[in-house]
């Protein structure tokens, strides 16, 4: 190992870890900010509403796609590969939504269409997270 690489290497997992824990953020929480029906739990049209308040919110440019840089840390390459059908290397609202729904059927543990603050703590509600808050 390189004097370089023994100096870089404890930057470069710092960065990593600080750059997972800004998205840790509580179901607990995250049930406070988007649950409008008070039962204590996340539906689909409470996910695609946060979704799609997050499209326009991320996107400075204004217009009705999502480039690379703008989903950096939300949406991963296999995320991309899956969804951007039309290679344009942009995102559409129904692409971006896509992912949403994908994201919440993986956290949904129960298959009861409802997510718990203990399924969006979960590894694949977490993904959700990172997608549907700022």
């Amino acid at each position: 190992m390189t004097l370089r690489s023994r100096l870089l290497t404890p930057i470069v997992l710092a960065m990593t870890f600080l750059a997972t824990s800004a998205w840790a953020i509580g179901g607990a929480e995250v049930l406070k900010q988007l649950n409008h029906d008070s039962d204590q739990t996340l539906e689909i049209p409470e996910v695609i509403d946060a979704a799609t308040k997050l499209f326009y919110e991320i996107n400075p440019d204004h217009d009705t796609t999502l480039e690379r840089k703008e989903t950096v840390g939300r949406l991963t390459e296999a995320d991309w590969k899956a969804v951007n059908k039309d290679k344009d290397n942009t995102i559409e609202m129904d692409e971006w939504l896509a992912v949403a729904r994908q994201r919440f059927n993986a956290a949904d543990a129960n298959k009861d269409g409802k997510l718990t603050a203990k399924e969006l703590d979960s590894p694949a509600g977490q993904e959700l997270i990172k997608m549907i808050v700022k």
